[in-house]
């Protein structure tokens, strides 16, 4: 995410403003901060609190503790360098900043992984009770190993509810029919699940027999 940031792939405004009072950060900090990276892409080695004090309702000296605050809580780095002729400097870096970010971020995924975790094996047990640990590790599989959309399983165990089985291994027969066809997502599945209707509808001409055919007929995913 800093490498994105340093070639100006990142939209960092947006970013923080999205994460700072996670991060623990105040509105003030969080203007401070972008007008302080826009600097360190700008002009890294040149810039000053005026520069940063000019576009807020604070002085360059209350910039300065402001900096000086952020440095010591770590969401800023402050390097002492030097350069070719002995000169020493210093370098200013958000790296500790981004990588705040980046783990919050990690962290909003694994939660809301969790709550989906929770979320398809409450639907799951309602349909089947009290779950075998086979059912339990196959069901854990589709949302590890074979990374299936949470949303693309609630769909195959509507499609299960859809003819009256109740059948882990037909949920399993319908995700895996999807991994085979490279279906990732709901929307796709549904269009193979019309397809697959369509193509089965026996067409209805004067020489046939007038049979209604059913548009909710049998997905024999068992066979497949």
């Amino acid at each position: 995410m800093y490498e994105l940031w340093k070639n100006k792939l990142l939209d960092f405004n947006t970013l923080l403003l999205t994460t700072y009072k996670e991060l623990g950060l105040n509105e003030q900090e969080y203007v401070f901060l972008v007008l302080l990276a826009r600097l360190l892409q700008t002009n890294p080695s040149g810039w000053t609190f005026n520069d940063i004090s000019t576009h807020m309702t604070i002085d360059e000296a209350n910039c300065s503790v402001l900096f000086i605050n952020l440095v010591e809580r770590q969401y800023i780095m402050v390097n002492s360098k030097t350069d070719a002729l002995g000169k020493r400097f210093e370098e200013y870096s958000i790296l500790p900043l981004m990588e705040k970010i980046e783990a919050h971020l990690k962290q909003q995924r694994t939660q809301a992984k969790s709550t989906q975790r929770e979320e398809i094996f409450s639907m799951i047990e309602q349909e089947f009770g009290i779950l075998s640990p086979l059912d339990i590790e196959t069901i854990h599989l589709w949302m590890t190993e074979d990374n299936f959309d949470p949303e693309l399983i609630k769909l195959a165990i509507r499609e299960m509810n859809l003819y009256q089985i109740k059948s882990i291994r037909y949920i399993d027969k319908i995700l895996l029919d999807w991994k085979k066809k490279n279906v990732k997502t709901v929307e796709e599945a549904k269009r193979q699940l019309i397809a697959f209707r369509q193509r089965k509808q026996a067409p209805i001409t004067s020489e046939t027999q007038t049979t209604t055919v059913d548009p909710n007929f049998y997905y024999d995913w068992m066979n497949e």
